[in-house]
């Protein structure tokens, strides 16, 4: 009976104390704080952030193509227990099976660049991605809490950049990583 009374009384108090809670009447700024703890496979930076967003420009290289490398990213996940993934490119969200594209309207004319999209893995043969849609799988190696690849994208053009007209070429590139079913 004692223990039920302390615990009525303690449940009272809180209550009341939250009851008697509120915000200040006066601040400058109010932070929504929550955190979502991600279950799912991502790419990264080093130190386990997901990367959501990578700005990439292709350069004229001595191979005659365009090119990029975005090194220092890694294929993440909170789950060890699960460590095959599949990442799959998606030109512009279509996953048309064309090829990857990037496009210019310089003059009023549309012109085009395609290009293909490798992984770069340390030990391992360089994964292609030629087409929109296109996947590949990747084991994981498990660190820990977590399981990781680190990995590089290159992205190279198809034709020699001599070949291309002149201008500002731009497109988008989606990059879906999941769990491989």
């Amino acid at each position: 009976m004692k223990t039920k009374f302390m615990l009525s009384v303690l449940a009272g108090l809180v209550v009341s104390a939250s009851a008697m809670a509120s915000a200040p009447a006066s601040y400058d700024t109010k932070f929504n704080v929550s955190a979502n703890v991600p279950d799912s496979v991502k790419i990264t930076d080093p130190d386990g952030r997901p990367v959501t967003e990578v700005d990439v420009v292709l350069e004229a290289a001595p191979s005659g193509k365009m090119e990029a490398e975005v090194r220092d990213l890694k294929l993440w996940s909170n789950n060890v227990a699960d460590t095959a993934v599949q990442l799959v490119m998606d030109d512009a969200g279509v996953a048309t099976g064309d090829a990857f594209t990037l496009v210019n309207t310089d003059g009023g004319t549309m012109k085009s660049m395609t290009y293909k999209i490798n992984t770069v893995i340390e030990g391992a043969d360089a994964q292609y991605f030629n087409n929109s849609g296109d996947s590949n799988d990747y084991t994981l190696t498990v660190n820990g809490t977590h399981a990781e690849l680190p990995v590089a994208f290159q992205f190279t053009s198809i034709d020699n950049y001599d070949t291309l007209g002149q201008g500002l070429y731009t497109g988008v590139v989606y990059a879906n990583v999941v769990a491989n079913p």
